[in-house]
């Protein structure tokens, strides 16, 4: 497998930004060069062409990584693309004005080849070889390799590789000379190697590399300007899709995906809405008990003046009522929406709920640890953040309503720290290994049942596969996290019940095939308990008080 394979294969397989943007840097040149050549020197469609080649090259990947010539490929596809573009007649005409003119030249007292005359036609002429003696001709004089290297690539001998390329260019000259034009071997040779390939734009291959990923077809004139946006967007999926919270009692933890968050974003909007009324309405019933209470207290005082002993007690006894009142509803107005809410608010808890998360997190990816060979540092760092992720989306959660923009931020911040810790290979590990925390979960608390005989390797690889496929919304809550579900209304969370039960009953059934019944009927016991779990979480940590 050829090293441009290889990085072909890790991109198509990883998603690997740094194999593309290497992939792209070593082929940036040889297809600006030829679409500048095919738009007429126009910098702007060069560089718009060389997108779309890129766009292409990631969206086939996978195709690509079995190619055995890519760079006739790139060349190719770079014609395919600019032809698109400028097929107008008025070019056509030029291009032959050029052919005339360079025909003239080729016949005086001036250098023998005038590229800038050449150019339009050597691109005609280069496509009406076939695909060895392109390829042969790409290699040695648009990529300036030595006959030896055109030979590694070609799979031939040296002496067979030169042979190749002289005959390659012999037939170029016969395309050219129908072309109205005619020159010698070594001056095509000679300034094909001096100008078939300039070197793009600083800047361009990574500018490509990213905006191809994100499969994003735009100019390339105002890409450099979009770079740093485009790069923000693709490190934000990465950072929601790992944002993490956890811990109360055996943990809270989600993994967060951008669709999902702005989903609960919007849900949690919503069911603020009849909190928020609630509490205008308590205030104005405030407001209007403490107007009651200064009318009674005017009066009281009239009537002081007016020594009614009867009426003055009367009025005292309102004024009691009325104070009592006002406090219970400046109570009801202040208290916190759940019990969440009222864990968050206070600090000492908040504390407990840090070290629980350290711990929690510690027990949940030590084995992550081992796999990525995290030093001690590196894992205390990891905790850190992973920790103080956690805390902000659990802050989110106790307190629903507008988005908070510095909140946000600061998961974006923290989801950069953990990218540059782990790198893209352990970023990706990272989130594969999240997606499994439930299915670890349950074969760990199913083994907790067993006792002293737990499952076998071989059916605890089974069991993570079951649950593993299972929706992650109704598999998540056996590690602790807290279902959203139970912020609406009884009929929602009844129907989520439901589903999890249906959830359930899948896994057992699948499970039977493998699992004796004792520990089946452990597993069953496992699945029901948390189930029993959630609903008890639920209703000291998420329902309204």
């Amino acid at each position: 497998m050829t090293d441009d394979a290889e990085l072909l294969c890790r991109y198509a397989a990883d998603q690997s930004e740094a194999a593309f943007t290497e992939l792209t840097r070593r082929h940036v040149d040889l297809v600006h060069s030829a679409a500048l050549r095919l738009m007429n020197g126009d910098l702007h469609a060069a560089q718009d062409v060389t997108q779309q080649v890129f766009t292409e090259v990631a969206r086939q990947a996978k195709r690509l990584a079995r190619h055995p010539a890519l760079v006739g490929w790139l060349y190719t596809t770079t014609r395919q693309m600019a032809l698109r573009m400028n097929r107008t007649e008025q070019r056509r005409q030029a291009r032959e004005l050029e052919a005339t003119m360079m025909n003239q030249l080729l016949h005086d007292d001036s250098p023998p080849v005038d590229w800038n005359r050449l150019r339009p036609v050597i691109e005609d002429a280069m496509h009406e070889l076939d695909d060895q003696d392109r390829h042969a001709v790409l290699l040695r004089y648009f990529q300036n390799k030595s006959h030896q290297e055109v030979g590694a690539v070609l799979n031939l001998t040296e002496g067979a590789a030169r042979m190749r390329v002289d005959r390659a260019l012999d037939k170029l000259r016969g395309k050219l000379a129908r072309h109205g034009i005619t020159t010698t071997a070594a001056a095509l040779a000679a300034v094909m190697t001096a100008n078939a390939v300039q070197a793009a734009p600083a800047g361009l291959a990574a500018t490509i590399s990213a905006a191809a990923i994100a499969g994003i077809a735009v100019q390339a004139s105002t890409l450099i300007a979009a770079t740093k946006t485009i790069a923000m967007t693709t490190l934000q999926k990465t950072i929601v899709a790992a944002a993490l919270t956890a811990a109360v009692g055996t943990g809270i933890y989600v993994v967060h995906q951008e669709a999902q968050l702005r989903s609960q974003i919007r849900t949690l909007e919503q069911q603020s809405s009849p909190l928020t009324a609630q509490i205008d309405q308590l205030q104005q019933e405030r407001q209007q008990a403490t107007d009651q209470l200064a009318a009674l207290r005017e009066e009281n005082a009239r009537l002081k003046s007016g020594s009614n002993s009867t009426e003055l007690l009367k009025l005292r006894g309102q004024v009691g009522m009325l104070r009592q009142q006002v406090a219970a509803n400046a109570e009801k107005s202040s208290q916190p929406a759940s019990g969440l809410d009222k864990i968050m608010s206070d600090p000492a808890m908040k504390e407990y709920l840090r070290k629980a998360q350290k711990e929690k997190l510690r027990s949940m990816y030590a084995d992550l640890f081992k796999e990525l060979k995290l030093t001690p540092e590196q894992t205390d760092q990891f905790l850190q953040i992973m920790g103080d992720m956690a805390s902000k989306s659990m802050e989110q959660t106790a307190t629903p309503g507008t988005p908070n923009q510095s909140a946000n931020d600061a998961l974006a911040g923290l989801g950069i720290q953990l990218y540059t810790l782990l790198g893209d290979q352990g970023m990706a590990r990272f989130k594969e290994y999240s997606d499994e925390i439930p299915a670890r979960t349950t074969v760990t608390l199913l083994n907790g049942q067993l006792g002293d005989n737990p499952l076998t390797p071989e059916q605890s690889a089974e069991l993570l596969q079951i649950v593993k496929a299972e929706p992650a919304d109704l598999t998540k809550g056996i590690t602790g996290a807290p279902d959203k579900v139970f912020l609406g209304s009884q009929a929602d969370i009844d129907a989520f019940l439901q589903r999890v039960a249906e959830s359930n009953q899948r896994i057992l059934q699948q499970a039977g095939s493998f699992l004796t019944p004792d520990q089946l009927a452990s597993l069953n016991t496992v699945l029901t308990q948390a189930i029993e779990a959630r609903k008890l979480q639920a209703a000291a940590l998420i329902q309204k008080h």
